[in-house]
Parts: C-alpha cells; sequence; structure tokens
C-alpha cells in the first residue's frame, strides 16, 4: 500500500492485493486475548488456567525475537488467516471528517494466500514439523466459516467451490486450486471489489485493475510490473518484449496517478498511444476494471458470482439459522459459477 500526501493529509492511495475490508484487517479484543494467551502458552509463558496478564506480558517482552517469530509462525500455519496479527477494533482513531483521497488498487490471479504462506510451510519443515502442511490446509478451510468458524457458511463454500476431493495426487491438486480460488476470493479480490465500490460512492477516482492468471511461470507480478522489474538491465532478459512493454504501461499509469491522481497522461493522450483507464462509476453495474496483460481490455464485474457469494450468501448464512446446502440448492443457488 503506498500514499501520496500534502500538508500530512493523504491526497491518493495505491493499494495492491489488500483492502480496508478484508475479513481479517482487525480482530475484537476478544479475540486478541485469546491471541496473546496463545502465543505465551506456546513459549511457556502460561501454564494454568489463572493468568497473571502483568506476567505474561512481561515474560513475552523478555522472549528472544526469534523464539516469538518461531512461535508466531506455527500459530499462524496451523490457524489461518484469521490468527495473523492485526489491530484491534476501537484502537485505531477514527477521523469526523472524511478527505476526498483518490485511489488505484489491484489484484492479482498469482497471489493467493496459500502461494503468500509458502514459507510459513517451508519454515515448519525446517522445524521438523512434517505434518506442517497438512495442518495449514486444515486451517485455511476453517477461515472458509468466517472468524466465527461457521460450519453453514464453510460447508456452503465448500460446494460452491467445488472442494470436495479425492485422496489421490490428482484430486488434491484439484482441492489445493479449489481452496486457493476461494481464499483469494474471500481475502483478496471481493473486499478489493468492496472497495473500490465504496470510495467510488464517496465522489472519490478509483480506478481498478486485475492481473489474469496464465500458464507460463516466467510472467512477472503486478507489483514487478509496476515498479519496471522486466525493464531493468539486470532482469530484462528473463522477460520479453511483450513483458516490458507492459511494464513500462503500467509504471506510466502509476507515475501519473502518483503526480495527478489520475493514472491517464493526460486528456489527449491517444488511446493509440496507451489505453485511458476507465474510472470506476458510482452506478450499481458491475465495476469496471483494467486487465493488467499486453492487450490491456476493460472488463466489468470481476469474480462477479463469487463475491455475490461472500457478500450476500455468506452474511445471509451467517445471520441466520436453519439453513442447509440442499436448501440453498432448491433455491437455486446453483445458477452462480465460478466464472
Amino acid at each position: 500500500c503506498h500514499a501520496a500526501s500534502n500538508d500530512n493529509i493523504v491526497l491518493s492511495l495505491f493499494s495492491q492485493g489488500g483492502s480496508v475490508f478484508s475479513p481479517s484487517l482487525v480482530q475484537t479484543p476478544a479475540a486478541s486475548r485469546r491471541q496473546a494467551i496463545g502465543l505465551a502458552r506456546e513459549l511457556g509463558c502460561v501454564n494454568s488456567d489463572l493468568i497473571d496478564e502483568g506476567l505474561m506480558v512481561a515474560c513475552l517482552r523478555s522472549t528472544p525475537v526469534h523464539k516469538l517469530n518461531a512461535a508466531q509462525t506455527k500459530l499462524l500455519a496451523v490457524s489461518g488467516p484469521f490468527q495473523s496479527w492485526s489491530p484491534v477494533q476501537g484502537s485505531v482513531s477514527e477521523s469526523t471528517s472524511f478527505h476526498r483521497v483518490d485511489l488505484l488498487l489491484g489484484t492479482s490471479e498469482h497471489d493467493g494466500l496459500i502461494s503468500r504462506a509458502r514459507r510459513i510451510k517451508d519454515f515448519e519443515a525446517l522445524q521438523g514439523r512434517a505434518d506442517g502442511k497438512t495442518a495449514f490446509y486444515e486451517a485455511l478451510s476453517r477461515s472458509l466459516g468466517g472468524a466465527s468458524g461457521n460450519e453453514l457458511l464453510k460447508e456452503a463454500a465448500t460446494w460452491f467451490y467445488s472442494l470436495d476431493h479425492n485422496p489421490s495426487a490428482a484430486g488434491y491438486n484439484l482441492f489445493s486450486r479449489a481452496l486457493n480460488n476461494a481464499t483469494r476470493d474471500q481475502f483478496i479480490i471481493c473486499p478489493s471489489v468492496q472497495m473500490a465500490r465504496h470510495w467510488a460512492a464517496s465522489g472519490a477516482n478509483v480506478f481498478l485493475y486485475h492481473q489474469p492468471a496464465s500458464t507460463d511461470i516466467s510472467v512477472p507480478l503486478d507489483v514487478q510490473l509496476m515498479f519496471g522489474v522486466p525493464l531493468q538491465p539486470i532482469s530484462s532478459q528473463r522477460f520479453t518484449s511483450s513483458d516490458r512493454r507492459l511494464s513500462l504501461a503500467a509504471m506510466t499509469y502509476i507515475s501519473s496517478f502518483t503526480r495527478t491522481g489520475n493514472p491517464n497522461p493526460s486528456r489527449v493522450w491517444m488511446d493509440s498511444v496507451l489505453p485511458r483507464w476507465q474510472p470506476v462509476s458510482t452506478s450499481d453495474a458491475p465495476p469496471t476494471y483494467l486487465e493488467l496483460s499486453p492487450a490491456l481490455q476493460h472488463r466489468q464485474g470481476l469474480r462477479q458470482n463469487s463475491c455475490s457469494f461472500w457478500s450476500q450468501l455468506g452474511t445471509r448464512l451467517t445471520s441466520q439459522t436453519g439453513y442447509s446446502v440442499k436448501r440453498l440448492e432448491d433455491e437455486q443457488i446453483s445458477n452462480f459459477s465460478l466464472y
């Protein structure tokens, strides 16, 4: 996340792979306390059910940083994304006035909680915990039920993303890809779309992009494109001429947005040179986004059906009882598709 400011007032915001609407952005005081106690137990700072919080905090503060890091990593691996260390609700002061902030944000199909946590899994393996990978996938699966671990929501997500799999290697690979899609939608893409719509409704200029999936493993990530990695002499030979042109276009957009709050270099800029990036509108129509690929085409409805599942059905399932996946099917929920 990058911000351009003037006189301590943020004028524009550039965000990649995240959103203020992420379900794991903040946590409740009770969840924060449970998390701290869990860490203290892991480090031996708490040995009974009677907890002296003063002694517990003193013990945690005196623990060497490498031991803290190892314990936090282990808990994150076995507990999932809701175990991440995030601010407590109400701990950050809320301004009573809203400053109009132009926003450019985006996501990538190559990004996901599984790829982000690869180093966590590797760390667990180095610690001799061979079952860390299994525990990690189990924790990710539990996170589909939200922060409260709603079993009905988890069951519906399992059905929606076809997460049931056979025990074969091929079945496990299908499960891994489906779980990556589900958690990417839940924690990254859908919160980003929600943030784009919310900011646009407030009157700010909002520009949304998405990098589609590619079978070419050498394709640069969105962050590499934005910061010119394919253009650097030391790495340029690893990328194609198409990658380098796309990186130059991305850098031009970002440079203009940083200076003016608009990624389009000028009002008279010719589309034949660089396509004009259309902003997200305030209408109820699915948000327009720029596809970060060599064609630089505009599209609408990024993961629309999947995001409808999380924002509409997910809310309904967690707020009401008496539903089942069979009942949802009977209500024609099967009209939703992943693509």
